[in-house]
Parts: C-alpha cells; sequence; structure tokens
C-alpha cells in the first residue's frame, strides 16, 4: 500500500510541474459550458493519460459526487475480493425495503430474488442502479470503502450517506470528492497502478462497458471511453478516460447550481459537459494537419 500511496503522490505532484499553455483549452472548455448552462460552477480536471495535468479549473473544489463515487465502491469490492473477505459470486435476497429511487432497473424486479454481487456491480456502473449501490455499500461497508479511498491518498473522496437517501442529505450529510481526486482514482486504474493489474482490467471492462455520452460525446464510436456519469438535483458531472490511440487522457467535469428545467425540457448541464468533452477531442484529438 505504501507504493501505491507514493504512487498517488507522484501524481499529484504532476500538478506542481510546468504543463503545455492551456489558455486555448480552457477557453474553449469554459465557453462551452457558458453556452449551455451560463449559471453553472463547474470544476474540472483534464490530464494525460500518464497523470501529467492539462488544465484545471477549481479542480480541487470538494463537491457532492453523486454516483461517481460508484468507481469507489467498485475499487473497495475488488479490494475485498483479493484480501478474501468478499466474494463476487455470493448473492443477496432483494427485499422490498431496499428499493430506492432514481436510476437502475432493480428497483423493478421481484422482492425475493437473488442476486449476486457481480450482478449489483454490473449494475451499478452499466445502469448507475442506486439500489444495487446501496446493497453493495452495505455489504462492503461505508468505514471500509472510506479508509480505502484515505489510504489511496484521498483526502476529500468519501461516503457520508447512502444513495437516494435525501432526508440524510438535508441533515448535511454528503459523498464529496473533486475533480482532481476523482481523476486520480480513474487514472491509476487505467495505467494498472492499484490492487492487482486483473482487477484494474475488470473495472475498465466494467467502465467502457457503459453508454456513451458526456465526456464520450465527439469521440469515434472506435475510441473506448470508460466513464461514470452522475446526477443530483442542481449538479451535473462525468468522469473517465479517453483512449485515444498513443494519446490518452482522462477528463472529470462536475457542474454545479446547474437551472433545472421542467421534466421533459433539454437538459443544458449535460449539453455544458458534452460540449466541453468535445472541445477537448477536437483539442487533444486527430488533426488534419
Amino acid at each position: 500500500m505504501r507504493g501505491v500511496v507514493l504512487a498517488f503522490l507522484a501524481a499529484a505532484g504532476c500538478a506542481a510541474e510546468a504543463r503545455p499553455a492551456a489558455s486555448r483549452l480552457e477557453l474553449r472548455v469554459r465557453r462551452a459550458i457558458a453556452a449551455h448552462a451560463p449559471e453553472a460552477r463547474p470544476s474540472v480536471w483534464l490530464a494525460g493519460g500518464d497523470g501529467r495535468e492539462l488544465l484545471a479549473i477549481d479542480a480541487d473544489r470538494p463537491v457532492p459526487g453523486a454516483s461517481t463515487l460508484k468507481v469507489l465502491i467498485l475499487v473497495e469490492a475488488h479490494a475485498q475480493a483479493i484480501e478474501g473477505t468478499f466474494r463476487f459470486s455470493d448473492s443477496v435476497v432483494l427485499l422490498e425495503e431496499d428499493v430506492v429511487g432514481g436510476t437502475g432497473s432493480l428497483g423493478r424486479e421481484r422482492p425475493g430474488s437473488a442476486w449476486t454481487y457481480a450482478q449489483l456491480a454490473r449494475k451499478m456502473i452499466a445502469e448507475s442502479d442506486n439500489t444495487a449501490s446501496n446493497l453493495l455499500v452495505r455489504r462492503l461497508g461505508m468505514g471500509r470503502i472510506n479508509a480505502r479511498a484515505r489510504a489511496l491518498g484521498l483526502g476529500v473522496t468519501r461516503l457520508e450517506r447512502f444513495f437516494m437517501d435525501f432526508a440524510a442529505r438535508r441533515e448535511g450529510r454528503e459523498n464529496w470528492t473533486t475533480a482532481r481526486e476523482m481523476g486520480r482514482l480513474l487514472g491509476a486504474i487505467l495505467r494498472r497502478e492499484i490492487l492487482t493489474p486483473e482487477a484494474c482490467d475488470a473495472m475498465i471492462r466494467a467502465l467502457e462497458a457503459t453508454s456513451r455520452g458526456r465526456i464520450a460525446a465527439g469521440v469515434p464510436r472506435n475510441v473506448p471511453v470508460g466513464h461514470k456519469s452522475g446526477s443530483l438535483p442542481g449538479g451535473r458531472h462525468d468522469v473517465g478516460w479517453v483512449r485515444l490511440p498513443g494519446r490518452p487522457y482522462l477528463l472529470c467535469i462536475f457542474l454545479e447550481n446547474v437551472l433545472e428545467r421542467p421534466g421533459g425540457d433539454r437538459d443544458g448541464g449535460v449539453e455544458a459537459i458534452e460540449a466541453a468533452a468535445q472541445a477537448v477531442y477536437e483539442e487533444l484529438g486527430p488533426s488534419d494537419e
């Protein structure tokens, strides 16, 4: 674990090194966000696949992470599986009181049905299923998940409540992260630096099996994109990587203070993320020159 922490600290140190001028890219990203969600407060971190920072906009501001924290839950599940205290093949019975709202299909399944933790993990990432996520948090332990984050050098990222527990949110409990910390965690997975290479490969497959959109906007479908989005009232987020051949990059975008529109209307927050992500791809991707 000491080596892992040192690797994280080394990645963080990239922020202090001289980096390529990002003024044009930053201007494009800010303009793209403002064009679709002018009221939003952005937090953005962009880095090469090696962790070298390319752009930071308020990247260390703590933000309610919403479903982006499901990446940390996935890491903890694999960590405990390696330690032998958790098995993906074990199952849990779905009870009516387990079901919560929001995204995911598990809530439409029959109470009393049994589900393996492997199935729950797939639903947590592919569908952002909140019921599946809460069942995993309960089994893994919120305290152990947060201890893993601290051991990995993540000083802000933590869970304080279950998903869709808005009563806890009103009491001031929140699930926190920063754009930089989430980017560092995803980068460590992509570079296969944490846990085992096999565990990282499994997490890469899971994150690249999600639907396209948000930071995948404008990226050709033959370019793999692994990401995890999140939404809260007033918040729209997406974090992940684009495996551009020879030039992979990490991109984390958190938008707060997004104006909520009536149901059925366009989602300016999602459109802002997609516009910013497309600008990044156009700047970093292939050129005709």
